[in-house]
C-alpha cells in the first residue's frame, strides 16, 4: 500500500473513532479523580482515573448538553454526504465559519485562519506524494494572514478561501476538515484511538482478568492476531505469548514482526542464566529485586521481551515477579499525593558501570521514579535498587522525605505484585515504561538451571506497527 493511500485510508477513519466507546482525557490542566472500579475481588482502573481540565463545565452541564451535541456532530461527520451550507469569515477573531445542517439543526465548525493558510492543500504548498507540507516558512507572514473570502464549492463537499494576498487559493475538503475539527470530543477521540490509545491499570487482584494470551505462530502469521496482541500490551502492559520454538532466536523473528529488535549496551538478544563473573545482578541466581530495566538511559528501550528456553525445576523458586507501576503511582497520586509529589519531582541519579556485548559502558542519567507528562498521565516508572546510584544530586533536605517516599511506593509494590512460573515456550511480553519485574532466587546446579532468552523494543514501533494495522484492516472492511 502506497503512503498517499495509507494517509487516506487513515483520515478516512478517524472521522468514524467517535463511534468506539473509550475512556478518554483531555490534555492541558487537569484535576485528578481516582475512583478504583471494583468488581468482585478485582480492580481495574483507567491511568490517571477520570481526568478532566480544571475549567470544564460542571457535571450538570456535561451531561445534558455535550452529549447531544456530540451524537449530532457525529451523525454528521459520519454522514455518506456531510455538505457545507454556509460558510463565513469571523474577521474579528480571524476565524473561518462552517455550517452543516441536517433536519434536527445545525453545527459550527470554526478553523483559525493561519491554520487554514499554514494547511494549504494546492501544489505550492503541499507535496502530496510524501504527504508534508512544503510552505516557505521563512516568508510566512503569520501576523499578515487574512481571508479575503470564501464560498462553498463542490456541491456542499469543499470550502474555497481566497487569501489578502490577491493571488493564493486554497480549497478544503469537508471530510478533511472535520477530521481535523478542533472540537474538544473529536480532537480527544482521534488523540485515543491514533497518538496513546489510554492504558488500564491493574492491582493484584485483577491480574487474573488482565493477563490475555497468544499463540506464538498466530502472532506472526495473522495481523488481527498481532493487532490484538499490541492491544493488550498497550492497555494492560502485560502478555503471555505461548508456544514459542525453543531456540535463542524467536525473540528475534516476534521483534521483526513488529519492527526491529532495539540493541543496548547488552546487545540485541541477551541470555539471562546464572554466570561467574558478571557484571549485571541478573546474571546470579540469588533474588532479582523488583525493577524497571536500564533506567539509566534517557530514551530507554520500552518493551521487554523474555523467551523461556529453560526453567528451574525447583518447587520454590525462579518465579517472575511483577506489578503495575501505573498503578502503583495512581494509587499514591489518591492516597499519598505528598509521596506523589516527591517521587514525580525529585530527580533520581541512575547509572551502569561494567562491559558487556558492546565492550565497556559507563550510562548515567537523571530522572524521578514517577514521570508524569504536561498533561497529568503518567509516562514511565524508573526503579532499580542496584542502578540507583549513590551520588544523589539534591538539595540536602530533600534527601529524607525521597527515602520516605520511596519506602511507600515500594511498600505498596511488593502488595500488589503478583508471581508465576513461565514455561519452556512462553514469551513474557510487558512494558518495560511501566511494568516493575522481578525473579525469586532459585539453586543453580548442572541439574538445574534457568536459560532465559531477552530482547527490546521501542514504543514507536509498536505504535506505528498498531496504526498501520488499524489503517489496513479499515481499508479491507
Amino acid at each position: 500500500m502506497s503512503l498517499l493511500r495509507y494517509l487516506a485510508t487513515l483520515n478516512r477513519m478517524v472521522v468514524g473513532v467517535s463511534n468506539r466507546t473509550s475512556i478518554v482525557a483531555p490534555c492541558g490542566s487537569v484535576k485528578i479523580s481516582f475512583n478504583p472500579v471494583v468488581t468482585s475481588r478485582r480492580r481495574t482502573l483507567t491511568s490517571s482515573g477520570a481526568l478532566r481540565k480544571a475549567t470544564a463545565p460542571s457535571a450538570t452541564t456535561r451531561a445534558t448538553v455535550e452529549p447531544n451535541r456530540a451524537k449530532f456532530a457525529q451523525r454528521i461527520a459520519t454522514s455518506p454526504t456531510p455538505k457545507i451550507s454556509e460558510a463565513s469569515v469571523d474577521a474579528a477573531r480571524s476565524r473561518v465559519v462552517v455550517r452543516l445542517d441536517d433536519a434536527d439543526g445545525a453545527l459550527r465548525y470554526e478553523f483559525p485562519a493561519v491554520w487554514l493558510r499554514d494547511n494549504c492543500q494546492c501544489e505550492r504548498c503541499f507535496h502530496t506524494g510524501s504527504s508534508s507540507r512544503v510552505l516557505d516558512w521563512e516568508r510566512f507572514d503569520v501576523a499578515g494572514v487574512k481571508v479575503s473570502q470564501v464560498r462553498v464549492s463542490d456541491a456542499g463537499r469543499s470550502l474555497e478561501v481566497l487569501w489578502n494576498d490577491g493571488s493564493h487559493r486554497s480549497v478544503y475538503g469537508l471530510q478533511w476538515l472535520l477530521e481535523r475539527s478542533f472540537e474538544e470530543e473529536r480532537t480527544l477521540d482521534y488523540l485515543h484511538e491514533w497518538y496513546r490509545p489510554r492504558p488500564v491499570v491493574w492491582g493484584a487482584d485483577g491480574f487474573g482478568a488482565v493477563l490475555k494470551e497468544f499463540a506464538f505462530e498466530e502472532v506472526l502469521a495473522d495481523d488481527g492476531v498481532l493487532r490484538q496482541w499490541i492491544e493488550a500490551l498497550i492497555a494492560y502492559g502485560v502478555v503471555m505469548i505461548k508456544g514459542a520454538p525453543l531456540t535463542e532466536h524467536e525473540c528475534r523473528r516476534l521483534a521483526n514482526r513488529v519492527g526491529f529488535i532495539r540493541k543496548t549496551h547488552y546487545g540485541e538478544e541477551f541470555i539471562v542464566k546464572a554466570k561467574e563473573g558478571t557484571s549485571n545482578v541478573a546474571y546470579l541466581s540469588t533474588p532479582l529485586q523488583m525493577h524497571t530495566d536500564l533506567p539509566y538511559y534517557d530514551y530507554k528501550p520500552g518493551c521487554n521481551l523474555l523467551h523461556c528456553l529453560v526453567q528451574s525445576t525447583n518447587t520454590v523458586g525462579g518465579e517472575n515477579l511483577i506489578a503495575d507501576g501505573f498503578y502503583v503511582a495512581e494509587y499514591l497520586r489518591q492516597h499519598h499525593p505528598d509521596d506523589f509529589r516527591v517521587l514525580s519531582e525529585t530527580l533520581v541519579d541512575w547509572s551502569d558501570l561494567g562491559s558487556d556485548e558492546a565492550g565497556s559502558f559507563h550510562s548515567l542519567y537523571r530522572a524521578p521514579v514517577i514521570c508524569v507528562g504536561r498533561d497529568g498521565r503518567l509516562e514511565r516508572i524508573n526503579h532499580s535498587v542496584p542502578q540507583r546510584d549513590s551520588r544523589f544530586c539534591v538539595p540536602i533536605d530533600r534527601v529524607e522525605p525521597w527515602y520516605r517516599a520511596m519506602k511507600r511506593f515500594v511498600t505498596v509494590l511488593h502488595r500488589e505484585a503478583v508471581s508465576f512460573k513461565t514455561a519452556p515456550g512462553d514469551i513474557l511480553t510487558f512494558s518495560n515504561v511501566r511494568m516493575v519485574h522481578g525473579r525469586t532466587g532459585y539453586t543453580d546446579t548442572a541439574g538445574n538451571t534457568r536459560h532465559i532468552v531477552g530482547a527490546y523494543l521501542d514504543w514507536d514501533e509498536i505504535y506505528s506497527k498498531l496504526r498501520v494495522l488499524k489503517a489496513s484492516s479499515s481499508e479491507g472492511e
